[in-house]
């Protein structure tokens, strides 16, 4: 199904232009030149081209884009269009699906999006520091990676340089999160390439029809302070702004290892946000959005012992294009997200500064033929370029051209189905002069990789009480541009080998099959939710040892895969007032082929179980969970470094939280995060964090 792909062409040697900070010159160092200054336009940017008027463009529209408000209302739950581009209650869609709505947030009292992800079934999430966390779908999940795609409205906040999902850099803040989206599986034929375990979609809430006026503040011990400041502006009935502001500060803790090598890199974790959301629907009711942020993040992360300190700053420019057209629905979508690393520090390989750019244009028409049958019809295109202070003011970049079908069929009034297919293929470029040690020429990166992705899912309401799905899934998971081009040269204590990255690298399939049954408890007023999945991955991006110019050395290359299997049960009973309470339990046991001496390392057992009461102005809610013990690797640096496995202990967490309405406009909330101390890895500790919450609406 992947084939590679060889293209002839001149070998480039040019520097690219160093640039300011400049948007324009910033776009243009993400594009490959021919040594004589002028661009060579790559055949996705052509594509991008085309399509940014395409998304411009307007039709005769007989609607407006979505208001989840009105058909929260109108269906009496939570809807989304995750699953085929039109609303639907959650509880119809046929794609595995968790939703957490801004009622679930409030009565949390949780302060990020990681603390509520780890509340779900079949997630798991693990920390790198105090601020810097993993999260994972399906049993899979390693330091400072991802599997999993996470959009904000849709736009993708993955940087793709690593292949990393840095939360802290995400330009949202809890009281201006609409729901949270969480669809479970490969979804690579409906979201694109690396929704290989599943999609997490932050929906905001819209500018025009809900509002969110607020400031919101948070002390606590460890030196944490916060504070985010949020305003929506109407511009008359049909158009609105909001702006919002943010700034967090906390001291460095739990570093296990506290040698005074590792206490050099202990980095107080700080966070500066901005951003701002506009949208106007215009006399024929199409909408326009525009979105843009900026963030500004250092801290510290540790991966097997190895630590990191980075500063990132990330700037992100967003517009999209509604209209319900002659021919259909019409979207379209152009973004444009900048990851700059001015400074980063790390112990095994020094000092870096990278610069990730990202330009992605997509463009979708949605239609109906019969009363039964819709079909999705996309175009995407994307370019990607990386530049590092290890390539020397060269850059390795990737164009990715990709088109897809959805078709969603109302089979009888209580079967429905939707599948999808997606083409993409991948072309990699890289110019520059390379390092002294390179080993490959700027020619071996003139390859592509091609790969298909196909989603199917039904669900079946068997009774008024009862829902069976059915789901597969096939995803395509590409290297990232680090895995393709970056050498690096580890200090002594760390081997003192060349780490050389492959452009050979190949793209690995993710098949992902899932049943699930719903039940309406009517007795309880509760519903409970048993799945089951096996997972396949064929491969990864590993390493292996070989001799490059008579000296050992470290190559990338593609390993044997996993097998997943498990089971997911949850219960849950909800209301505005009295008692809520919920739990859930996970079992997944991964096997990896090739797993560096892990030994097939997760939590087999997960629960989680909260129970909260709700009365006048108050209301209260205590969450706890546990996990099994796994284990995990150390590294120790030394002449030579040593690599031990080591155990996770089995980890307890207990977190209370109480809220108090004082007033119509002011919420005062108390909450603890893990009452005694625990661990997820081993040279992170997760330290008890106790904190007062103050939000005043207007």
């Amino acid at each position: 199904m992947y084939r590679w792909h060889r293209r002839r062409a001149a070998c480039r040697g040019d520097h690219q232009s160093a640039g300011g900070f400049v948007l324009w010159n910033r776009v243009y160092r993400g594009f490959p030149n021919d040594g004589d200054g002028k661009l060579r336009t790559p055949p996705s940017s052509l594509l991008l081209l085309t399509l940014v008027p395409c998304c411009l463009w307007a039709g005769d529209a007989g609607a407006q884009g979505l208001d989840y408000g009105q058909y929260e209302t109108l269906f009496g739950e939570p809807v989304t269009i995750s699953a085929t581009g039109k609303p639907e209650r959650v509880s119809d869609t046929p794609v595995s699906m968790d939703l957490i709505t801004a009622e679930d947030i409030r009565r949390s009292g949780a302060r990020d999006i990681p603390t509520l992800l780890r509340r779900l079934a079949g997630l798991d999430v693990s920390h790198a520091s105090t601020s810097i966390s993993d999260v994972g779908i399906g049993g899979y999940i390693r330091p400072l990676t991802s599997r999993v795609m996470v959009l904000i409205n849709g736009r993708q906040v993955y940087y793709d340089g690593f292949g990393v999902v840095f939360w802290p850099t995400l330009p949202v803040e809890m009281p201006e999160i609409r729901q949270i989206e969480v669809l479970k599986g490969a979804q690579s034929a409906l979201y694109g390439f690396n929704a290989v375990d599943g999609v997490i979609n932050i929906v905001t809430f819209d500018p025009i029809s809900d509002p969110v006026n607020a400031v919101q503040t948070r002390f606590g011990n460890q030196a944490r302070r916060e504070v985010a400041a949020i305003t929506t502006q109407p511009l008359g009935e049909r158009a609105g702004v909001r702006i919002t502001a943010a700034g967090d500060h906390a001291h460095d803790v739990g570093m296990v290892d506290k040698s005074a090598a590792n206490v050099a890199y202990a980095k107080n974790p700080n966070r500066r946000s901005a951003s701002l959301d506009a949208a106007v629907i215009l006399p024929d009711d199409s909408k326009w959005r525009l979105e843009a942020s900026h963030t500004d993040v250092t801290g510290r992360a540790i991966a097997y012992n190895a630590f990191l300190d980075a500063r990132l700053v990330t700037d992100s420019v967003k517009g999209s294009y509604t209209a319900d057209t002659a021919i259909g629905r019409m979207d379209g979508t152009v973004y444009y997200t900048l990851v700059d690393v001015p400074w980063g520090e790390t112990q095994p390989v020094g000092s870096v500064h990278n610069y990730d750019s990202t330009l992605v244009g997509q463009l979708s028409d949605l239609f109906k033929i019969g009363p039964a049958d819709s079909f999705r019809v996309g175009l995407e295109a994307r370019r990607n370029a990386m530049t590092s202070s290890i390539l020397r003011g060269g850059t390795i970049g990737g164009d990715l051209t990709a088109a897809s079908l959805m078709w969603d069929r109302q089979w009888t009034p209580a079967i429905s189905m939707v599948n999808a297919i997606r083409y993409d293929y991948f072309q990699l470029d890289r110019s520059g002069p390379g390092t002294v040690r390179d080993i490959y020429t700027n020619e071996d990166f003139n390859r592509s990789i091609q790969g298909i992705s196909a989603n199917s899912a039904v669900i079946d309401k068997l009774t008024e009480n009862d829902s069976l799905r059915l789901s597969f899934g096939r995803g395509l998971k590409l290297p990232t541009l680090g895995n393709f081009g970056l050498l690096q040269h580890y200090v002594p204590q760390y081997s003192g080998r060349y780490f050389y990255e492959n452009p050979n690298l190949a793209a690995a399939a993710v098949y992902d099959y899932r049943i699930g049954w719903d039940h309406r408890v009517a007795p309880l007023d509760a519903t409970a939710r048993l799945s089951v999945f096996h997972d396949v991955t064929t491969k990864y991006v590993g390493t292996a040892n070989f001799l490059v110019n008579r000296t050992a050395a470290i190559v990338s290359s593609m390993v044997p895969g996993s097998v997943t299997n498990g089971v997911e049960f949850d219960l849950r009973h909800k209301t505005r007032e009295g008692w809520i309470w919920g739990g859930n339990y996970t079992f997944d046991r991964l096997h990896e082929h090739f797993d560096q001496g892990l030994h097939d390392s997760l939590p087999e057992h997960k629960i989680n179980l909260d129970v909260g009461y709700a009365w006048g102005e108050w209301d209260a809610e205590l969450y706890g969970s546990y996990a099994s013990a796994t284990k995990g690797v150390i590294i120790t640096p030394g002449l030579p470094p040593k690599t031990t496995v080591g155990r996770v202990k089995s980890r307890t967490i207990l977190s209370p939280h109480v809220g108090w309405q004082a007033m119509d406009n002011i919420r005062l909330e108390l909450a603890a995060e893990n009452l005694w101390p625990y661990q997820d890895t081993l040279p992170q500790r997760m330290e008890t964090s106790y904190y007062l919450t103050v939000t005043i609406t207007y």
